[in-house]
């Protein structure tokens, strides 16, 4: 787990997500690709 503390915003009809952390950007970026998942309009 990343950042337990952060605010995660699901949106499924329009396929994103929103992430509001303290986590370094690399950090949840590499977590996200490394689940399967592109990361789109950083």
């Amino acid at each position: 787990m990343l950042d337990a503390n952060a605010n995660v915003d699901v949106d499924l009809a329009g396929k994103t997500v929103k992430i509001e952390t303290t986590v370094h950007l690399d950090a949840v970026k590499s977590v996200i690709e490394d689940a399967g998942y592109d990361v789109i309009g950083v």
